[in-house]
């Protein structure tokens, strides 16, 4: 594949909710942020991603690229806290720890939110988005400049950018009510052609918000929109590098789980597959993280120390990591898990008393039981991102170095097992499951013994493990509404409502019927 073919391989999408303005511009964004001019929409819109760095000094060589690369995801490492908030407090397996809990916390926890409420900010998400996007626009003009830059090279760079783009829209996708989906470097000079066929250049602060709203693509359903974000990994799969083969050299584990990879692609292509109905296609994505000797299950005895260190070989695919000791990185996962005030604690999210009872394993052995959640000093506390073992020895305070993790090994084992599930192979998806068990220090379930041949039966096991494997990560939410599509039925709101004592719990239910209630709601002013 030759570069033109590259950057010819994605075209944004042609924007119909507008015509007239696509007369009269097309777009073609260079550098900066939209902050100044949005107004009201300042803290959903903070894109300046390189304030600091001037033009004429950056995108030059190889170097310049791959530190391009890498401040692609550093906005998404100080957003974890609100990964939490949106993925699991809004779900059933997590409630409030505080006496008085913190109001805006809680909003989450009770499913109340308010469009005021700080913790729905997506601006990080954004960021990112704007990063990839110059990278994706200056790979090839680097590639120009730096004759060690290969082909493959630059559609390594370009592959990442994209990929990483995709996965930051659907993020958004699965949690807000109304969202755009950003195709381009949001700037502070715009360069347009208008409809003499003239080449100029507009400053942001000349622009309309009318101009700017303009140059966003707004998907006319949220079905569209993840197959938008299908046909970029689709894309990005036959470009990116096998095993961490990045300018002809191996990457260090520190950084092969940190950047997406082709493991991370096919994974994720498999849970597109899956919210898309293309269950042949997500059966054989998930066969290639399956496959690679790079990725397995690992064992028991190896399982914590994914949380525990900086890195986790075999066990990741990619992950938000930060090595304390070395460079005072930090996140908020310890603040929001710990009963310890002393440590930095302040409690603000717990176990629930449902999910204890109701979700972790009463068989024993197993390491994700022993490690997900632990009672402290009276205290139920979330274990991953406080503990550094699995029995009683806690992190130091204010050294939250837990990693997050966004796609595992496992993810790929149970997307395989959901899709196998839904083309009637039912063995194997029980294989699956059974394979999974065993990792993690279970016994196998007897098939003379399991009603392995009922759907609907093996979805909730199947989901139950997820719960198991994926506790307090940020995904519950969002298994819960696969779910629903997968069985054709709402699955989340009886999970939801679960948690809540009555008459809480009726009122839960009844509102989480509404599929409209299931997404964080946006001030309208931001769409006026």
């Amino acid at each position: 594949m030759n570069n033109d073919s590259i950057k010819k391989i994605y075209q944004p999408p042609v924007q119909k909710q507008n015509p007239a303005m696509l007369g009269r511009f097309i777009l073609i964004f260079v550098s900066g942020c939209l902050t100044l001019l949005l107004g009201g929409c300042k803290d959903f819109y903070d894109v300046d991603p390189y304030a600091v760095i001037k033009e004429i000094d950056f995108n030059k060589n190889r170097e310049d690229l791959n530190a391009s690369a890498f401040g692609m995801y550093e906005p998404l490492t100080h957003e974890v806290h609100k990964f939490l908030l949106w993925g699991d407090a809004r779900a059933d397996m997590v409630t409030t720890g505080q006496k008085e809990p913190d109001p805006y916390i809680n909003e989450f926890v009770t499913n109340s939110i308010s469009v005021e409420n700080p913790y729905t900010s997506y601006a990080g998400i954004y960021q990112s988005i704007a990063r990839c996007n110059r990278q994706l626009e200056k790979v090839y003009a680097v590639a120009q400049l730096d004759d060690k830059i290969l082909d493959r090279d630059a559609a390594a760079f370009y592959a990442e950018a994209l990929l990483l783009r995709a996965f930051n829209h659907f993020m958004l996708a699965k949690n807000f009510v109304r969202f755009p989906m950003m195709f381009s470097d949001h700037a502070e000079g715009i360069r347009y052609v208008n409809q003499a066929g003239d080449t100029l250049v507009r400053k942001v602060n000349h622009l309309s918000n009318d101009d700017i709203r303009g140059s966003f693509y707004y998907p006319q359903s949220r079905d569209q929109a993840i197959q938008m974000i299908y046909e970029d990994v689709l894309t990005v799969l036959g470009i990116l590098p096998i095993n961490y083969q990045w300018n002809r050299n191996s990457l260090p584990a520190q950084e092969r789980y940190g950047r997406v990879s082709q493991a991370m692609a096919a994974t994720f292509a498999a849970e597109l597959a899956l919210w898309l109905g293309d269950y042949q296609a997500a059966s054989a994505f998930s066969n290639s993280p399956v496959l690679n000797s790079n990725h397995t299950l690992g064992a028991s005895g190896t399982w914590v120390n994914q949380f525990t260190g900086s890195y986790a070989s075999l066990h990741s695919l990619f992950l938000l990591g930060y090595r304390y000791p070395n460079s005072f990185e930090t996140n908020r996962l310890q603040e929001f898990t710990s009963s310890v005030e002393k440590d930095g604690g302040r409690y603000f999210l717990k176990p629930s008393a449902w999910a204890i009872d109701s979700i972790f394993s009463k068989e024993p052995g197993d390491i994700r039981t022993s490690f997900s959640y632990k009672v402290m000093d009276g205290d139920t506390v979330i274990w991953k991102y406080i503990g550094s073992d699995n029995v009683v020895s806690m992190r130091p305070g204010y050294q939250s170095d837990a990693s997050w993790h966004l796609y595992r090994s496992a993810d790929a084992y149970l997307y395989k097992a959901l899709a196998d599930l839904m083309l009637s192979d039912y063995s194997t998806a029980f294989n699956f499951v059974n394979m999974l068990r065993v990792a993690r220090g279970l016994e196998e379930l007897d098939p003379a013994e399991t009603n392995y041949r009922d759907r609907n039966f093996m979805l909730a096991l199947i989901f139950k493990e997820k719960a198991r494997e994926n506790a307090f990560e940020g995904k519950r939410w969002y298994d819960l509404m696969l779910w629903s599509r997968l069985s054709g039925t709402n699955q989340l709101a009886a999970a939801v409502a679960a948690k809540y004592s009555a008459p809480r719990r009726e009122e839960i239910l009844q509102k989480l019927q509404d599929e409209a209630a299931w997404f964080i709601p946006i001030d309208p002013k931001l769409w006026e």
